[in-house]
């Protein structure tokens, strides 16, 4: 398979957070992978613009790549019946889980989730995901709200880009993947500890950690 992207970034065309967010980390990662000898990035970043609906969704999820980026809204859509992503507005295209068929998925080392019920999505999608790889989700506990904010995406996500971004030869390797969740969960730990100290009960302050799924 040919493995020519680095990294992937997939939202649904209309999702103004979302867009805004990965147009974000494109720019970080190009500005940190900036080569100025050959005024290119050694790490090669791909971010469609024209997702308009859950084919193309689904096709652009199974190109290849050595990490996977999805943001999107995400839920029980359709009465609370199906587990999927959504876009955003009343039109928004729609990509559930229960159509993905015999589809298998492009990330080779790992697939980031940034949407809400992401441990749920991460299940779903696991039976889909090439052996070796991960696929990361926010960790919500039981008791807690399945929402992601952005915030979240940012301090979680965006982190794990960011560690990735850090090395100083590129490596996107499943290893050098879990290396980047696992330091991104500890900054996480080490700031919901110091909340704690300061005296800050609010649940809503506190950060929560990436689960990491070995496929």
């Amino acid at each position: 398979m040919a493995d020519n992207t680095g990294i992937r970034l997939l939202g649904f065309k209309g999702f103004k957070a979302s867009e805004r967010f990965l147009c974000a980390l494109e720019d970080e990662i190009w500005v940190a992978r900036y080569d100025p000898e050959t005024e290119q990035t050694d790490i090669p970043v791909h971010r469609p613009e024209k997702i308009l609906s859950g084919a193309t969704m689904l096709a652009e999820l199974a190109q290849p790549s050595r990490v996977t980026v999805v943001s999107a809204h995400a839920g029980y859509l359709f009465n609370g019946r199906r587990l999927g992503f959504s876009g955003d507005g009343d039109q928004a295209p729609v990509l559930t889980v229960d159509n993905l068929g015999s589809f298998t998925l492009g990330a080779t080392s790992m697939l980031l989730i940034d949407a809400c019920c992401s441990p749920a999505l991460a299940a779903a999608l696991a039976p889909h995901a090439r052996h070796g790889s991960l696929i990361v989700s926010l960790a919500h506990e039981p008791d807690e709200d399945p929402f992601t904010y952005g915030k979240d995406s940012i301090t979680a996500i965006g982190s794990v880009i960011r560690e990735l971004c850090h090395a100083a030869t590129p490596d996107l390797s499943p290893e050098a993947a879990a290396r980047a969740v696992r330091l991104t969960n500890i900054q996480i730990c080490a700031r919901n500890d110091a909340e704690r100290k300061r005296g800050v009960g609010n649940k809503k302050a506190m950060r929560p950690r990436l689960h990491m799924r070995e496929c």
